[in-house]
Protein backbone atom coordinates (compact mmCIF):
# COMPACT_ATOMS: atom_id res chain seq x y z
CA UNK A 1 0.00 0.00 0.00
CA UNK A 2 1.24 4.03 -0.53
CA UNK A 3 2.13 5.80 2.50
CA UNK A 4 -1.37 7.61 2.07
CA UNK A 5 -3.09 4.31 2.48
CA UNK A 6 -0.46 3.12 5.39
CA UNK A 7 -1.38 5.91 7.52
CA UNK A 8 -5.04 5.87 6.65
CA UNK A 9 -4.98 2.49 8.33
CA UNK A 10 -2.96 3.76 11.28
CA UNK A 11 -5.80 6.13 12.27
CA UNK A 12 -8.40 3.32 11.38
CA UNK A 13 -6.73 1.04 14.10
CA UNK A 14 -6.19 4.22 16.47
CA UNK A 15 -1.98 3.30 16.17
CA UNK A 16 -1.77 7.04 15.74
CA UNK A 17 -2.01 7.43 19.40
CA UNK A 18 1.30 4.99 19.87
CA UNK A 19 3.21 6.20 16.84
CA UNK A 20 2.43 10.45 18.42
CA UNK A 21 3.52 9.22 22.17
CA UNK A 22 6.82 8.94 23.30
CA UNK A 23 8.99 5.72 24.56
CA UNK A 24 8.57 6.81 28.41
CA UNK A 25 12.33 4.97 28.83
CA UNK A 26 14.05 7.18 26.66
CA UNK A 27 12.29 10.28 26.80
CA UNK A 28 15.28 13.37 27.65
CA UNK A 29 14.88 15.47 30.29
CA UNK A 30 15.14 18.20 28.02
CA UNK A 31 11.41 16.85 26.35
CA UNK A 32 10.10 16.54 29.52
CA UNK A 33 10.73 20.25 31.12
CA UNK A 34 10.03 21.81 27.35
CA UNK A 35 6.43 20.50 27.21
CA UNK A 36 6.43 20.90 31.50
CA UNK A 37 6.75 24.66 30.78
CA UNK A 38 4.15 24.79 27.88
CA UNK A 39 1.26 23.16 29.63
CA UNK A 40 1.63 23.27 33.34
CA UNK A 41 -1.15 25.55 34.71
CA UNK A 42 0.77 28.24 36.60
CA UNK A 43 -1.35 30.26 38.86
CA UNK A 44 0.61 33.03 39.06
CA UNK A 45 3.18 34.75 36.10
CA UNK A 46 5.36 35.19 38.81
CA UNK A 47 5.74 31.78 39.44
CA UNK A 48 5.65 30.85 36.05
CA UNK A 49 8.69 33.20 34.91
CA UNK A 50 10.74 31.90 37.96
CA UNK A 51 10.61 28.07 36.86
CA UNK A 52 11.37 29.38 33.47
CA UNK A 53 14.37 30.75 34.74
CA UNK A 54 15.58 28.12 36.68
CA UNK A 55 14.40 25.24 33.87
CA UNK A 56 16.21 27.10 31.33
CA UNK A 57 19.70 28.59 32.81
CA UNK A 58 20.11 25.78 35.52
CA UNK A 59 18.96 22.63 34.77
CA UNK A 60 18.62 22.20 30.83
CA UNK A 61 22.19 23.45 30.21
CA UNK A 62 23.17 20.14 32.52
CA UNK A 63 20.60 17.50 31.63
CA UNK A 64 18.36 18.43 28.60
CA UNK A 65 19.97 15.77 26.59
CA UNK A 66 19.86 12.85 29.92
CA UNK A 67 17.17 9.91 29.65
CA UNK A 68 14.70 11.58 32.13
CA UNK A 69 14.11 8.48 34.45
CA UNK A 70 17.73 6.93 34.57
CA UNK A 71 19.34 10.36 35.72
CA UNK A 72 21.40 9.09 38.77
CA UNK A 73 20.15 10.29 42.14
CA UNK A 74 23.67 10.34 43.72
CA UNK A 75 24.73 12.16 40.47
CA UNK A 76 22.35 14.77 40.44
CA UNK A 77 22.95 15.19 44.14
CA UNK A 78 26.64 15.82 43.70
CA UNK A 79 25.98 18.47 40.51
CA UNK A 80 23.33 20.56 43.24
CA UNK A 81 26.25 20.33 45.69
CA UNK A 82 28.31 22.12 43.15
CA UNK A 83 26.77 25.02 43.26
CA UNK A 84 27.96 28.08 45.78
CA UNK A 85 24.37 29.19 46.83
CA UNK A 86 22.17 29.30 50.22
CA UNK A 87 20.67 26.08 50.97
CA UNK A 88 17.43 27.37 50.43
CA UNK A 89 18.10 28.37 46.59
CA UNK A 90 19.83 24.94 46.18
CA UNK A 91 16.59 23.34 47.76
CA UNK A 92 14.20 25.59 45.31
CA UNK A 93 16.23 24.24 42.02
CA UNK A 94 15.72 21.00 42.78
CA UNK A 95 12.13 21.67 43.99
CA UNK A 96 11.29 22.52 40.96
CA UNK A 97 13.49 20.35 38.66
CA UNK A 98 11.09 17.56 40.52
CA UNK A 99 8.07 19.42 39.71
CA UNK A 100 8.77 18.69 36.18
CA UNK A 101 8.70 14.64 37.21
CA UNK A 102 5.68 14.78 39.52
CA UNK A 103 4.40 16.49 36.03
CA UNK A 104 5.52 14.52 33.54
CA UNK A 105 4.04 11.18 35.59
CA UNK A 106 0.75 12.48 35.83
CA UNK A 107 0.50 13.52 31.91
CA UNK A 108 1.42 9.57 31.56
CA UNK A 109 4.97 10.71 29.81
CA UNK A 110 6.83 9.02 32.08
CA UNK A 111 6.30 5.47 34.26
CA UNK A 112 4.74 6.45 37.79
CA UNK A 113 6.22 5.77 41.21
CA UNK A 114 8.86 7.39 43.17
CA UNK A 115 11.46 5.67 41.46
CA UNK A 116 11.44 7.41 38.22
CA UNK A 117 11.64 11.02 40.06
CA UNK A 118 15.37 10.86 41.25
CA UNK A 119 14.48 14.20 42.91
CA UNK A 120 13.04 12.13 45.88
CA UNK A 121 15.79 10.85 46.52
CA UNK A 122 18.36 13.40 46.60
CA UNK A 123 18.36 14.79 50.13
CA UNK A 124 20.21 16.41 52.99
CA UNK A 125 20.36 19.86 55.02
CA UNK A 126 22.17 20.93 51.65
CA UNK A 127 18.45 21.30 50.24
CA UNK A 128 16.67 23.06 53.29
CA UNK A 129 13.83 25.79 52.05
CA UNK A 130 13.70 27.29 55.00
CA UNK A 131 16.33 30.64 54.68
CA UNK A 132 18.36 31.93 56.97
CA UNK A 133 16.99 35.46 56.21
CA UNK A 134 15.28 37.33 59.04
CA UNK A 135 14.43 40.69 57.45
CA UNK A 136 15.06 44.12 58.53
CA UNK A 137 11.89 45.49 61.39
CA UNK A 138 11.80 49.23 61.74
CA UNK A 139 10.30 50.27 64.76
CA UNK A 140 7.45 52.51 64.66
CA UNK A 141 9.73 55.85 65.21
CA UNK A 142 12.01 54.52 62.59
CA UNK A 143 8.92 54.17 60.19
CA UNK A 144 7.87 58.03 60.69
CA UNK A 145 11.04 59.18 60.30
CA UNK A 146 11.75 57.46 56.67
CA UNK A 147 7.87 58.55 56.01
CA UNK A 148 8.85 62.28 57.09
CA UNK A 149 11.64 61.99 54.03
CA UNK A 150 8.37 61.47 51.36
CA UNK A 151 6.75 63.54 49.40
CA UNK A 152 3.33 62.67 47.62
CA UNK A 153 2.79 60.28 46.16
CA UNK A 154 5.88 58.00 47.31
CA UNK A 155 4.24 59.35 50.75
CA UNK A 156 0.75 57.89 50.04
CA UNK A 157 2.49 54.92 48.53
CA UNK A 158 4.14 54.25 51.33
CA UNK A 159 1.74 55.23 54.22
CA UNK A 160 -1.02 52.75 52.81
CA UNK A 161 1.57 49.76 52.96
CA UNK A 162 2.79 50.37 56.39
CA UNK A 163 -0.84 51.09 57.73
CA UNK A 164 -2.70 48.53 55.60
CA UNK A 165 -0.22 45.73 55.05
CA UNK A 166 -0.47 45.78 51.30
CA UNK A 167 2.09 44.12 49.15
CA UNK A 168 4.02 46.59 46.96
CA UNK A 169 2.27 44.79 43.99
CA UNK A 170 -1.34 44.88 45.54
CA UNK A 171 -0.87 48.83 46.08
CA UNK A 172 0.43 49.44 42.52
CA UNK A 173 -3.00 47.85 40.71
CA UNK A 174 -5.50 50.07 42.73
CA UNK A 175 -7.40 51.93 40.83
CA UNK A 176 -9.55 54.75 42.42
CA UNK A 177 -12.67 52.49 41.92
CA UNK A 178 -11.14 49.97 44.50
CA UNK A 179 -11.53 52.61 47.30
CA UNK A 180 -15.00 52.50 48.91
CA UNK A 181 -14.47 56.11 50.69
CA UNK A 182 -18.02 55.64 52.44
CA UNK A 183 -17.41 52.29 54.02
CA UNK A 184 -13.56 52.72 54.24
CA UNK A 185 -12.52 49.79 52.74
CA UNK A 186 -9.92 49.11 49.90
CA UNK A 187 -11.06 46.20 47.85
CA UNK A 188 -7.76 44.07 46.21
CA UNK A 189 -8.52 43.03 43.01
CA UNK A 190 -5.66 43.29 40.59
CA UNK A 191 -1.94 43.11 41.14
CA UNK A 192 1.06 44.40 39.54
CA UNK A 193 4.09 41.68 39.20
CA UNK A 194 6.83 41.73 36.60
CA UNK A 195 5.98 44.54 34.74
CA UNK A 196 2.23 43.07 34.07
CA UNK A 197 -1.34 43.16 35.29
CA UNK A 198 -2.52 40.66 36.76
CA UNK A 199 -6.35 39.40 38.04
CA UNK A 200 -6.45 38.51 41.92
CA UNK A 201 -4.03 38.43 44.41
CA UNK A 202 -1.56 35.94 45.54
CA UNK A 203 -3.69 33.95 47.22
CA UNK A 204 -7.72 33.74 47.72
CA UNK A 205 -7.72 35.25 51.11
CA UNK A 206 -5.54 38.16 49.73
CA UNK A 207 -8.36 39.42 47.12
CA UNK A 208 -10.29 40.96 49.82
CA UNK A 209 -11.53 44.22 51.39
CA UNK A 210 -9.12 46.10 53.56
CA UNK A 211 -9.80 48.64 56.30
CA UNK A 212 -8.47 51.59 55.97
CA UNK A 213 -8.48 53.98 58.68
CA UNK A 214 -9.76 57.63 58.00
CA UNK A 215 -6.80 59.60 57.86
CA UNK A 216 -5.21 57.25 55.11
CA UNK A 217 -8.15 57.92 53.48
CA UNK A 218 -7.38 61.58 53.55
CA UNK A 219 -4.29 61.26 52.65
CA UNK A 220 -4.84 59.11 49.43
CA UNK A 221 -8.15 62.05 48.84
CA UNK A 222 -5.08 65.04 48.98
CA UNK A 223 -3.37 62.83 46.26
CA UNK A 224 -6.26 62.01 44.18
CA UNK A 225 -7.07 66.14 44.25
CA UNK A 226 -3.30 66.86 43.13
CA UNK A 227 -3.12 63.83 40.04
CA UNK A 228 -4.64 64.18 36.35
CA UNK A 229 -4.92 60.29 36.51
CA UNK A 230 -8.57 60.94 38.92
CA UNK A 231 -11.10 59.11 36.71
CA UNK A 232 -12.40 55.99 38.52
CA UNK A 233 -10.45 53.48 36.27
CA UNK A 234 -7.19 54.86 36.30
CA UNK A 235 -4.60 53.97 38.48
CA UNK A 236 -4.05 54.96 41.89
CA UNK A 237 0.00 55.26 41.19
CA UNK A 238 0.23 55.80 37.77
CA UNK A 239 3.63 56.13 35.50
CA UNK A 240 3.94 59.33 34.14
CA UNK A 241 6.39 58.29 31.46
CA UNK A 242 3.67 55.95 30.52
CA UNK A 243 1.01 57.88 30.09
CA UNK A 244 -1.24 56.48 32.90
CA UNK A 245 -1.64 53.44 31.27
CA UNK A 246 0.75 51.32 33.86
CA UNK A 247 1.62 51.70 37.27
CA UNK A 248 4.70 52.69 38.48
CA UNK A 249 7.83 50.19 38.77
CA UNK A 250 8.38 49.14 42.79
CA UNK A 251 12.17 48.06 42.13
CA UNK A 252 12.58 52.07 40.42
CA UNK A 253 10.74 53.42 43.96
CA UNK A 254 12.11 51.56 46.25
CA UNK A 255 16.08 52.56 44.23
CA UNK A 256 14.75 56.09 44.16
CA UNK A 257 12.77 56.95 46.75
CA UNK A 258 12.29 54.42 49.37
CA UNK A 259 15.85 53.19 50.19
CA UNK A 260 17.25 57.15 49.82
CA UNK A 261 14.53 57.67 52.38
CA UNK A 262 15.79 55.30 55.08
CA UNK A 263 19.29 56.26 54.64
CA UNK A 264 18.48 59.98 55.49
CA UNK A 265 16.68 58.93 57.98
CA UNK A 266 19.58 57.05 59.78
CA UNK A 267 17.74 53.60 59.23
CA UNK A 268 19.92 51.95 56.80
CA UNK A 269 23.87 52.69 55.76
CA UNK A 270 25.37 52.03 52.78
CA UNK A 271 29.51 51.64 53.03
CA UNK A 272 31.70 50.06 49.81
CA UNK A 273 28.07 48.84 48.41
CA UNK A 274 26.98 46.81 50.96
CA UNK A 275 23.98 47.98 53.02
CA UNK A 276 24.08 47.96 57.19
CA UNK A 277 21.09 47.86 59.72
CA UNK A 278 22.40 50.24 62.62
CA UNK A 279 23.86 47.84 64.55
CA UNK A 280 26.18 46.93 61.58
CA UNK A 281 24.92 43.74 60.47
CA UNK A 282 24.06 43.21 57.15
CA UNK A 283 21.30 44.07 54.87
CA UNK A 284 19.98 41.90 52.47
CA UNK A 285 17.26 43.53 51.21
CA UNK A 286 15.44 46.64 52.01
CA UNK A 287 12.23 47.95 50.40
CA UNK A 288 8.34 48.07 51.05
CA UNK A 289 8.36 44.44 52.49
CA UNK A 290 10.31 45.33 55.20
CA UNK A 291 8.93 48.76 55.95
CA UNK A 292 5.12 47.18 55.64
CA UNK A 293 4.29 43.72 56.09
CA UNK A 294 7.65 42.70 58.54
CA UNK A 295 7.36 46.07 60.52
CA UNK A 296 3.53 46.18 60.81
CA UNK A 297 2.92 42.55 61.84
CA UNK A 298 5.56 43.03 64.69
CA UNK A 299 4.37 46.20 66.19
CA UNK A 300 0.65 45.00 66.22
CA UNK A 301 1.82 42.17 67.95
CA UNK A 302 4.21 44.00 70.20
CA UNK A 303 1.50 45.79 71.62
CA UNK A 304 -0.65 42.92 72.65
CA UNK A 305 -3.38 43.11 69.70
CA UNK A 306 -5.35 40.01 69.06
CA UNK A 307 -3.29 37.27 67.02
CA UNK A 308 -6.64 36.99 65.19
CA UNK A 309 -6.79 40.62 64.13
CA UNK A 310 -3.73 41.06 63.24
CA UNK A 311 -3.71 38.09 61.08
CA UNK A 312 -6.94 39.26 59.59
CA UNK A 313 -5.51 42.52 58.47
CA UNK A 314 -2.01 40.74 57.29
CA UNK A 315 -4.40 38.42 55.64
CA UNK A 316 -2.82 34.97 55.87
CA UNK A 317 -4.96 32.07 55.55
CA UNK A 318 -2.58 30.33 58.76
CA UNK A 319 -1.63 31.99 61.93
CA UNK A 320 1.74 29.97 61.06
CA UNK A 321 2.60 32.75 58.82
CA UNK A 322 1.40 35.86 61.04
CA UNK A 323 4.08 34.59 63.61
CA UNK A 324 6.68 34.38 60.95
CA UNK A 325 6.45 37.90 59.86
CA UNK A 326 5.84 39.07 63.51
CA UNK A 327 9.80 39.59 64.79
CA UNK A 328 11.22 40.26 68.09
CA UNK A 329 12.57 43.59 68.52
CA UNK A 330 15.13 44.82 70.53
CA UNK A 331 13.28 47.11 72.65
CA UNK A 332 10.47 44.49 73.29
CA UNK A 333 13.06 41.65 74.21
CA UNK A 334 15.03 44.13 76.73
CA UNK A 335 11.73 44.67 78.20
CA UNK A 336 10.88 40.97 78.81
CA UNK A 337 14.71 40.31 80.08
CA UNK A 338 14.05 43.44 82.39
CA UNK A 339 10.54 41.97 83.96
CA UNK A 340 12.30 38.65 84.55
CA UNK A 341 15.65 39.77 86.31
CA UNK A 342 13.67 41.78 88.72
CA UNK A 343 12.31 38.32 89.89
CA UNK A 344 15.82 37.21 90.56
CA UNK A 345 17.77 40.02 91.88
CA UNK A 346 16.99 41.49 95.53
CA UNK A 347 16.62 45.15 95.42
CA UNK A 348 18.64 45.61 98.23
CA UNK A 349 21.80 43.81 96.52
CA UNK A 350 21.28 45.54 93.29
CA UNK A 351 24.42 47.23 92.65
CA UNK A 352 23.51 51.03 91.80
CA UNK A 353 24.58 51.86 88.04
CA UNK A 354 27.95 54.05 88.31
CA UNK A 355 28.20 57.48 86.55
CA UNK A 356 30.50 57.49 84.07
CA UNK A 357 33.91 59.38 85.51
CA UNK A 358 34.78 62.71 84.00
CA UNK A 359 38.43 63.05 82.52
Amino acid sequence: MTDDEGWLEVGELGLDKLVAKSDPVLVLFGELAEKYLANYPFNKQSTKELHEQVVRHVLLPKWSDAEAINIDPPKLKVWFLGFDIESSTRGKYKSIMSCVFSWAQCEGLIPRGEQFNPCRYVKGREFSQVTAYEALVLEIEDTFKVLSELQQPEYQLSLLITTCGLRISEALGLRWRNILWDRGVITIRETFVHLKMQEGAKTKLSRSRVEAPQLLLDALAAWKRETIYADEHDFVFPSEKLHGNQPRSASQLVEDYIRPAAIAAGVISIRDGITYDRDGEVVKRFGFHNLGRHSLATFLMDEQENPAVVQAIMRHAKMDMTLYYSHSRRKAKRAAQDRVIQHLIPEETRVPMREPEMI
